[in-house]
């Protein structure tokens, strides 16, 4: 190792030290470094070049996983009205199609009969499951195991299957589901001694205590055609208005109930006793309601809406004490506490005032037979007659007699209370208008006639959802048409067209080789111009465009469809051979480029779409284990070879150059020497006497 700090003195000796070390050093990194820095940046360039490609083959994934199933089986749908009513200047429903779970495959589900807790299995005992038209998988267990044992293996076992535990009253019942969905992937199970209650086989003569609890089913779509529909109701949630509270009012004793349709009654003691108290304690239940404040600009109202539209989910409130205003019965009416059959009234020692709204009025009893009291028909007669936008009954609930008031009119939406002072006290009762009815939607199709809780109505025409909007009449005559839409075909296949040449155009960019006009010169390439991991995923691409697919009735190949190669590379599209195929065979184009073979195992299946293997063929070049990622990681392994080796060069360089110039630094001090003992030589031989 040289001991030299690399200084270079040139004041030492007659060399140029400086320019000596500098050119010997230019000459052995001309030979040592420069070829490792030219391999480092044709590394870097290929790496680079690698990323564009994964970049635009990415974009091109992309754009192929965009083209689902619906992109080329897409439906379409229209309303016109044949009648003569003009009343309507918008459609009275729109259509969803095939968005509903109606037309959506659905995978086999099987259920064993009930479980007793602490069941064992013996081990050894073994299961196999068999799922569509692949090999059976057997599970044989390794130790004595519960029921949640058999889940784990089996789940463990990756049979195609998915393995759970539900509870019931039965005891535990172990359910599996086919992980593929479709009538072809039905499940079959056989087992032996502790295990056989799991055996399962449709075909078999011999009972089974596994059951099947959902059917497979294969995708479908709506039917095309044309549905006569008529909409006499719409589906309301109902809404209710409690009477008028003055600013600040407070409640402080009782509480409320509240049940709304078939759910449980919710118990709700509001913790701040103002009127948003009561609505933020009704919010934080989960009563199936919501409740907010509107002013009138003098008083406040609570309003509750149930958060489901129907008749079945109507609300029924019960208040207790301050609470009792907000008191409503799913019939609208209002009802007294009992009143014992015949029980007389004081014609003097009591009032009734009745309160609709905002107007109050003062009842005047009225003792029609003059026997110097009042009853209970006389008090109904009573408030009758009082012109208050109420009408009053009895009721009997087989014991007691009721009290019924029942909005009418103008009034009909409107909070009611009647306050008793006295003998009447025992009739006070108050409660919330209805501002709406909770009501199911009415239409027919067809001339079949269907309710539906919700204005969204599914599952009666297969693959529709009909969006109720309006009410129609009968001189309406308004028809759904539903029809395959060959337009979005087409806009599927251009944009098919379009990824596949935008990919092929970057990639010959990336390839090219353009010969010099010059002679002499070169010819310039492109970085990956001479790859062949480029032409090899080339290859592959344009392979899965030329296959063919099973199962569509004459249409197995793009060039069916109008989807040819051009010469430079790209693809071309027959407008006029695409619209006839999608009028003749509309199903064979979907299936051509997005069926799917229930083998999903075999990714380049005839049966599998073009879309399809494109997508499986993607995943596979892009993946970790992919071409792109071998090819990179490659690069980038030589590249820091490279790197770990301009290292030790360029130590070994910097050791020379101190080598050097140590050995040159000493060769000027010698030469130095030399010619000042030469000059001092001179001198004395100067000065030597003469000879005379």
């Amino acid at each position: 190792m040289a001991t030299s700090t690399g200084t270079i003195s040139t004041s030492a000796g007659p060399l140029d030290v400086s320019t000596l070390v500098s050119q010997l050093m230019s000459a052995e990194s001309q030979s040592q470094l420069t070829p490792l820095t030219t391999q480092a940046s044709s590394y870097n360039t290929l790496i680079s070049a690698y990323g564009n490609l994964k970049s635009a083959l990415s974009s091109y994934q992309s754009a192929i996983k965009a083209l689902t199933a619906a992109s080329f089986s897409s439906q379409k749908s229209s309303v016109s009205n044949a009648g003569t009513g003009t009343s309507l200047t918008t459609d009275p429903f729109t259509a969803d199609i095939n968005t509903d779970a109606s037309t959506k495959i659905l995978a086999q589900k099987i259920q064993s009969d009930g479980v007793s807790s602490g069941t064992t299995f013996n081990a050894g005992d073994s299961i196999a499951i068999k799922v569509g038209t692949n090999s059976p998988t057997f599970v044989t267990l390794q130790a004595n195991a519960t029921l949640s044992g058999v889940r784990d293996a089996i789940n463990a076992s990756k049979a195609g299957v998915t393995a759970s535990i539900v509870t019931d009253g039965n005891g535990d019942h172990l359910v599996l589901e086919s992980n593929t969905g479709g009538t072809a992937n039905t499940i079959k199970v056989t087992s032996n001694n502790t295990l056989s209650r799991f055996a399962y086989d449709p075909s078999s003569s011999t009972p089974s205590a596994m059951a099947q609890i959902q059917a497979p089913r294969d995708a479908s779509q709506a039917a095309s055609g044309s549905y006569n529909v008529s909409v006499s109701q719409l589906a309301q949630t109902q809404k209710l208005s409690s009477a008028g509270f003055a600013p600040g009012t407070t409640f402080d004793k009782g509480l409320l109930a509240i049940k709304t349709g078939t759910g449980s009654t919710t118990i709700i003691k509001p913790t701040t006793n103002t009127l948003q108290g009561v609505r933020d304690a009704i919010n934080a239940s989960d009563a199936g309601v919501s409740a907010t404040i509107v002013s009138d600009g003098t008083n406040d109202h609570l309003v509750i809406t149930a958060k489901n539209s129907g008749a079945a989910n109507t609300i029924k409130i019960t208040g207790t004490d301050n609470y009792a205003a907000f008191s409503f019965d799913p019939s609208g009416t209002l009802s007294s506490p009992n009143v014992t059959p015949g029980q007389p009234y004081s014609l003097t020692n009591g009032t009734l005032s009745l309160k609709v709204g905002d107007t109050t009025t003062a009842i005047t009893l009225n003792d029609a037979n003059n026997d110097g009291s009042i009853s209970l028909s006389e008090v109904m007669a009573s408030i009758n007659a009082a012109g208050a936008n109420v009408t009053a009954s009895i009721s009997n609930d087989g014991s007691n007699d009721h009290l019924v008031l029942t909005p009418t009119g103008s009034a009909a939406t409107s909070a009611v209370s009647l306050t008793g002072t006295g003998d009447y006290t025992g009739l006070t009762m108050s409660g919330m208008g209805q501002l709406l009815k909770a009501q199911d939607a009415k239409l027919s199709i067809d001339g079949v006639t269907v309710t539906s809780a919700s204005n969204q109505v599914e599952n009666v025409i297969s693959g529709v959802t009909l969006n109720l909007a309006k009410v129609t009449t009968s001189a309406d005559n308004f028809t759904l048409n539903i029809s395959n839409d060959t337009s979005g075909v087409t806009t599927a296949a251009n944009s098919f067209v379009s990824a596949y040449n935008t990919l092929a155009k970057a990639i010959t960019s990336m390839t090219q080789q353009t010969p010099s006009t010059t002679l002499g010169e070169s010819t310039t390439s492109s970085p990956l111009a001479s790859e062949s991991s480029v032409q090899n995923i080339m290859t592959q691409l344009r392979s899965t465009l030329f296959s063919s697919v099973d199962g569509g009735n004459g249409i197995s190949t793009l060039s069916d469809i109008g989807i040819s190669f051009q010469k430079d590379g790209t693809l071309a599209l027959d407008a006029t051979k695409l619209s006839t195929a999608a009028t003749n065979n509309f199903a064979g184009i979907a299936n051509l480029f997005n069926a799917t073979d229930p083998d999903t195992t075999n990714t380049t299946s005839s049966k599998n779409g073009i879309v399809t293997k494109l997508q499986s063929l993607l995943d596979g070049i892009l993946s970790d284990s992919g071409i792109i990622a071998s090819k990179t990681n490659g690069l980038q392994a030589s590249l820091k070879i490279n790197q770990d080796r301009q290292t030790a060069v360029q130590t070994r360089l910097s050791n020379l150059k101190d080598s050097y110039t140590n050995q040159f630094n000493q060769l000027n001090i010698t030469l130095a020497s030399m010619a000042s003992t030469q000059s001092y030589l001179t001198q004395q031989l100067a000065n030597l006497p003469k000879a005379s």
